[in-house]
């Protein structure tokens, strides 16, 4: 059974969401943005919708960037459901294009976003499972919304159903690592994108990911290598995790067993807060498996949002 959260709480939450920085734009990004622009629905806090409404400004109307491809289009939609005095035409658009003008390495492979970036130019990272599938639903292009995930997934998933966090296109060849937080990106990107664009194929890798997953829990907890037990933990993990499964559940793509899985990552969550602040690990490129036992900590953007949202879905929940 779910356990409901206190208001007073997503309070808490909501404030140490908001006084986070994110990068616009930058990866996981997305998530905290939709996570304040609920919050500010769900509290009367208009404080935290005029939040979202001055990191994005800026670049609603900013020249081509080769970072464009991580603009948060499903961010910007709310947003203007919310605001529709804010244009997000232009970078929509912008973020269209950067992710069509991508090209893989080898015909059929996975589309690689920054090839001006040495020594990550020929690098495909989990996190894109997170952005381009959804991003393409989200405005309407159901087909290439299903293309890009399964090229994606085909280079990221492991035989046990684990994602690696990237990829090398050019050698053919991924770094193996099951870093926690990726699975929680591809697991976020696998059921956006199958909530839109319904795929047998990318259903099955879901499947395929939430059992593996489920395999290498400690009582709502994982390792930030997910396949290392002597790994620390990754509380960022278990948030998205309490998020994400439920509406995977509740659209049909995951096995209602689950549910209990996600109610005990929540647990694992709130016994980690600091009043509603949680300490993740920070950002973590692509390395070998012992670079990963040692990130620093701290409240991050792509920790807050997580957990916002499944507060915020409790509460939900909660008020029927």
């Amino acid at each position: 059974m779910t356990t409901p959260c206190d208001t007073r709480l997503v309070a808490a939450i909501a404030d140490a969401t908001a006084a986070t920085t994110p990068r616009i734009w930058g990866f996981g990004v997305g998530g905290t943005l939709t996570a304040l622009l609920r919050a500010g629905e769900a509290l009367n806090r208009p404080d935290l919708t005029e939040r979202v409404v001055d990191l994005v400004t800026p670049s609603l109307a900013a020249p081509p960037d080769p970072t464009d491809h991580l603009i948060a289009v499903e961010a910007l939609l709310a947003l203007t459901n919310r605001r529709p005095d804010l244009d997000v035409t232009d970078a929509c658009r912008r973020w269209l294009t950067a992710v069509r003008h991508a090209r893989p390495a080898r015909p059929g492979g996975p589309r690689l976003h920054r090839p001006d970036l040495p020594p990550w130019s020929s690098t495909v990272w989990v996190d894109c499972m997170h952005t381009d599938g959804p991003g393409l639903a989200a405005l309407g292009h159901l087909d290439e919304a299903v293309t890009y995930a399964t090229e994606y997934a085909g280079a990221l998933q492991l035989p046990h159903g684990l994602f690696q966090h990237g990829y090398d296109a050019r050698d053919g060849r991924g770094n193996g690592v099951a870093w926690g937080r990726g699975q929680a990106w591809a697991l976020l990107g696998l059921t956006d994108t199958l909530i839109h664009a319904p795929d047998s194929g990318l259903a099955e890798r879901l499947t395929r990911l939430i059992d593996a997953l489920a395999a290498h829990e400690r009582d709502g907890e994982w390792s930030t290598v997910v396949d290392d037990p002597d790994a620390p933990v990754e509380a960022s993990t278990s948030a998205y995790l309490a998020w994400v499964v439920p509406h995977g559940i509740d659209a049909g793509l995951v096995d209602p067993v689950h549910r209990a899985m996600a109610d005990r990552a929540w647990h694992a969550t709130l016994r980690r807060l600091t009043g509603g602040a949680l300490a993740v690990s920070e950002a973590t490129p692509v390395g070998a498996a012992r670079d990963y036992h040692h990130r620093a900590l701290g409240v991050f953007p792509w920790g807050q949002a997580p957990l916002l949202h499944a507060a915020l879905d409790r509460t939900t929940e909660e008020n029927g």
